[in-house]
């Protein structure tokens, strides 16, 4: 008895490592086939592809993204400026500057001059000569 309790169990194990062959077999012919490493490959060369487009895009967009910062940085300054030219125009001293200069206002009490230059049409002298341009010009230069 003990004899066919034996041989049982070999048989047992028999068909497991046989089971487990069978098993192993198929896997490892896959994973040792050509067409297998071919199909891995090229699954490897896609992955590659895709994950440097993402790198390429992610690149760009970052870079895009500082133009951007930059411009808002320059936009905010510009904003600032304006916001201060536009508290100036508002002023009491600005409008009163304005009201001097255009239309020629003045406090109470205080005398408005006006200087401008005397020009005479003297000065301007006006030829009546007849002479040709060259001539006046070499007088004017030489005499």
């Amino acid at each position: 008895m003990i004899y066919g309790s034996q041989k049982v169990i070999k048989t047992n194990s028999q068909a497991r490592s046989f089971g487990n062959k069978a098993g192993s077999d198929w896997r490892g012919r896959i994973w040792n086939s050509n067409i297998f490493s071919f199909f891995l490959v090229i699954l490897l060369i896609l992955s590659f592809v895709k994950v440097s487009k993402e790198v390429i895009l992610r690149y760009e967009i970052n870079k895009e993204i500082k133009e951007l910062e930059t411009q808002l940085g320059e936009l905010e300054d510009k904003n600032q400026k304006m916001e201060q030219l536009v508290a100036y125009l508002n002023t009491e001293e600005y409008v009163e500057k304005q009201a001097r200069l255009k239309l020629n206002l003045s406090k109470p009490g205080e005398k408005q001059i006006f200087l401008t230059g005397n020009e005479s049409v003297d000065d301007l002298e006006v030829s009546g000569d007849d002479s040709p341009n060259i001539m006046k010009w070499y007088d004017y230069f030489f005499n």
